[in-house]
């Protein structure tokens, strides 16, 4: 069976002609080249998402994070080329798994009893090895917090010369320092004065101190858990730091408003760095002028970022 076509020109016929076997060839062809197509793709579709499926868990977690479009694209490509390396080193084993045999067990042939030494030998070369270059390197790391002295607890005095070579750059000659106790929340913090100064005094134990300038999520607010682990981040329990009032404003109240400076971390204060991360927002009754004008340029920043408080929904 098939179909033909014919016609005349003049006194000669044409005719072309499809039999049904041509017909079934070509039909079952277009099959075969769909199949295989779609089978390609399916093979394609499997292998992107093997590769890129820790791409969204890594762009989830850094916009959970609070950081920029930026850093996510970085987070997500980061985390692609690190599984796809991993990958790479799995397939690599797999390919030298009849080298790493014969490493450990020799080769084909090899008697039952140099083939147990020759295993152990090969085992224990790794542990043994890191064990002795780790005992080499090794050293004991001396504890950086000073002695304390007195029944109440209260930190020695630093000598002026070990005070004015720790004091960072730039801080007002007023600034005193002090020892962090613990972070309360990510606006506010108890410290200890480790130094003589005007802020507090150093006849008191402890002090609570909030950062002049920030608002900071209370409990119970979108990312406040966060704000107090970033305030957390830069002068963690323990540490040292610098606080100053700013210039003739009075130690009213049991919590003064001070500026913040983590001891050998930079001359940015805390306050600014939470505001450039979505830590804290502006609280714009506390400072005026050109202090006033860089808060709110940070704030602003972070905000165009989504960082932080700023990724909250309104009113959040």
């Amino acid at each position: 069976m098939g179909f033909g076509v014919g016609f005349n020109l003049g006194p000669v016929r044409v005719g072309v002609g499809v039999s049904s076997r041509t017909l079934a060839l070509g039909f079952a062809g277009m099959l075969v080249i769909g199949a295989v197509g779609w089978v390609i793709l399916t093979v394609l579709k499997i292998v992107y998402i093997v590769l890129t499926w820790p791409s969204g868990i890594a762009e989830h977690l850094a916009r959970s994070a609070g950081l920029d479009q930026t850093f996510q694209t970085a987070a997500k490509w980061g985390a692609v080329a690190l599984w796809a390396e991993f990958l790479l080193i799995v397939f690599g084993l797999f390919y030298a798994a009849s080298v790493v045999h014969d490493l450990f067990l020799g080769a084909p042939g090899t008697r039952a009893w140099n083939r147990f030494w020759r295993f152990w030998a090969v085992a224990m070369f790794v542990p043994v090895s890191a064990a002795t270059v780790g005992m080499a390197v090794s050293s004991p790391v001396p504890d950086p917090a000073p002695q304390m002295s007195g029944p109440t607890g209260t930190s020695s005095t630093p000598s002026p010369t070990a005070t004015a070579a720790s004091r960072p750059p730039g801080i007002p000659a007023t600034a005193q320092r002090v020892r962090v106790v613990d972070v309360i929340a990510g606006d506010r913090l108890r410290v200890q004065a480790a130094g003589p100064g005007s802020v507090l005094s150093p006849a008191r134990v402890t002090t609570v101190v909030r950062l002049r300038g920030v608002h900071a999520p209370v409990s119970g607010e979108c990312r406040a858990e966060w704000a107090t682990a970033r305030l957390r981040s830069h002068v963690p329990r323990g540490s040292y730091a610098w606080i100053a009032r700013r210039a003739g404003s009075a130690n009213v109240g049991s919590s003064p408003a001070v500026y913040l400076w983590p001891e050998g971390k930079g001359r940015a204060t805390v306050n600014a760095r939470l505001l450039l991360t979505g830590a804290a927002r502006v609280a714009a009754g506390e400072v005026s002028g050109r202090v006033r004008e860089r808060f709110e340029a940070y704030e602003a920043r972070a905000a165009a970022a989504q960082r932080g408080v700023h990724s909250c929904p309104t009113g959040g």
